[in-house]
C-alpha cells in the first residue's frame, strides 16, 4: 500500500476525528499533532516493552517537532487496568502539570493504554485531549477507534468507564513488525469479527489470505486493515452509545469472550484467542437457533483455525464462564445479550436466550 492511504472518518455527536493508516510514515506525527491544535506538552503515556522498542525514536520525532515531551509508564497487562493504576496516573498528570500548560496524552501501545489512558484523559481537569497511536492490530483494527474507555472490577471486563473519543488515531503499519505471533492473531481475530457481521468481501480475503501473507506483505495487511478500520468507524459513527443497537453488533464472540477472561483471571487467553472461543460459540447457538446455514456456519468455525486462533479447548470450568456472564455489562434488564452470525457479513442481536441452550452451545469448544 501506499506509505499513507486515505483517512478514514468517524463522525459522532461527540465530534469527528481521523484514523490515519500507513506503513513508514511515522515521521508525519508532528504534523498531524500540531494541525489538531492539542497544546505543546505532549505526555506519553506507553509500557515498558514499547518504550524499549520504539520510544527513543519516537521520542526524539516529537521533540523535533517542537513539543515539550514528557513520559508516563503504565503495566503490560489486562490488571493495569484497575482502579489504582487510573489514581496514580491522574497523581502523575498533576505532577507534571503546570498553568498555561495545556497537556494532551499520547497513547502508544495496545488495548489496556488505549482504554486506561483514554478514561483517564476523560478524567483529568474533567477532560483534556488525547490521541491514539496503537502499537498491537488488535488494537489498531478495534479498541483505538470508538471512544470507549475503561477499566476493570473483579466481576468482570470494562465495568468502568467513559464514552470519550480520541481527537485523532494514527496507524503505523511498520510497528506491527515487533509484535510477536500469539498477539498478531489475537488481533486477527477481531479483523475476523468485522467480516462476518458486516464486510462479506473481507471475510473472503481472509479466507483465501495465509498467515505467512500478512506477515510478510503490507499492502495485504494494510487492505485488511483498511476494511476493518472501516466496518468499525461506519457502526461507531452510526451509533456512538450503542443507543440504537447497531453499535452491540461490534460484541459479536464477546459475550463468551469477555466471560473466559474474567474467569480465568485475563491469564490463560488473549483478548483476541477468548473472543475467537466466543464467535466458535455464537456460531454454534445461532445455527441451533435455526439463524445461520449450516454452510456459513462451518466457514465462519473454519476460518479463525487458518490463522491458528484456538477453536477448541481441553479443559474449562464451563460453570465459572457462565457465571461471569451474566456479571458482564452485555446483560441487559437481567437478561443475556447474543450478536449472533446470520450469514456472512450479517449479524442480529438476540436477547434472553434460554441458559439450557446457551450451555449446549458452550460445549461445542471442549474437545473430548
Amino acid at each position: 500500500m501506499s506509505a499513507a492511504a486515505r483517512p478514514v472518518r468517524v463522525q459522532t455527536a461527540s465530534g469527528s476525528y481521523e484514523v490515519r493508516i500507513g506503513a513508514g510514515h511515522l515521521s508525519r506525527l508532528p504534523g498531524v499533532l500540531r494541525r489538531l491544535k492539542l497544546g505543546r506538552t505532549c505526555v506519553v503515556l506507553s509500557n515498558r516493552m514499547i518504550l524499549k522498542r520504539h520510544g527513543p525514536g519516537l521520542l526524539a520525532l516529537l521533540r523535533r517537532g517542537k513539543f515539550q515531551v514528557e513520559v508516563l509508564e503504565t503495566g503490560t497487562t489486562e490488571l493495569s487496568k484497575s482502579f489504582h493504576e487510573a489514581e496514580r496516573l491522574l497523581g502523575r498528570l498533576a505532577d507534571l502539570d503546570a498553568p498555561g500548560n495545556e497537556p494532551f496524552l499520547l497513547l502508544a501501545g495496545g488495548g489496556v493504554i488505549g482504554d486506561l489512558g483514554g478514561m483517564v484523559a476523560g478524567l483529568y481537569r474533567r477532560g483534556i485531549p488525547y490521541v491514539q497511536l496503537p502499537t498491537t492490530l488488535l488494537a489498531q483494527v478495534d479498541s483505538s477507534i470508538g471512544g470507549k474507555t475503561a477499566v476493570d472490577l473483579p466481576q468482570g471486563k470494562n465495568l468502568v468507564g467513559l464514552f470519550n473519543p480520541p481527537r485523532g488515531v494514527f496507524i503505523e503499519l511498520n510497528f506491527l513488525d515487533t509484535v510477536s505471533d500469539r498477539q498478531f492473531r489475537s488481533g486477527l481475530a477481531e479483523v475476523i469479527k468485522c467480516g462476518v457481521i458486516r464486510d462479506a468481501e473481507l471475510f473472503s480475503i481472509l479466507e483465501k489470505t495465509s498467515f505467512k501473507q500478512l506477515r510478510r506483505d503490507k499492502r495485504i495487511l494494510g487492505r485488511i486493515i483498511a476494511r476493518a478500520v472501516r466496518v468499525k468507524a461506519d457502526v461507531v459513527s452510526a451509533d456512538e452509545r450503542e443507543s440504537r443497537g447497531l453499535r452491540t453488533l461490534l460484541n459479536f464472540g464477546h459475550t463468551f469472550g469477555h466471560a473466559l477472561e474474567a474467569a480465568t483471571r485475563y491469564e490463560d487467553y488473549t483478548h483476541g484467542e477468548a473472543v475467537a472461543l466466543g464467535m466458535q460459540v455464537a456460531t454454534d447457538l445461532s445455527l441451533r437457533m435455526g439463524l445461520l446455514k449450516a454452510a456459513d456456519a462451518g466457514r465462519i468455525r473454519r476460518l479463525p483455525g487458518r490463522f491458528g486462533l484456538p477453536e477448541s479447548v481441553r479443559r474449562l470450568n464451563l460453570k465459572a464462564v457462565f457465571k461471569a456472564m451474566k456479571h458482564d455489562k452485555k446483560w441487559v434488564r437481567g437478561s443475556n445479550r447474543w450478536v449472533l452470525p446470520a450469514g456472512i457479513g450479517r449479524a442480529v442481536v438476540r436477547e434472553g436466550v434460554r441458559d439450557a441452550l446457551v450451555l449446549q452451545s458452550m460445549h461445542v469448544i471442549l474437545e473430548g
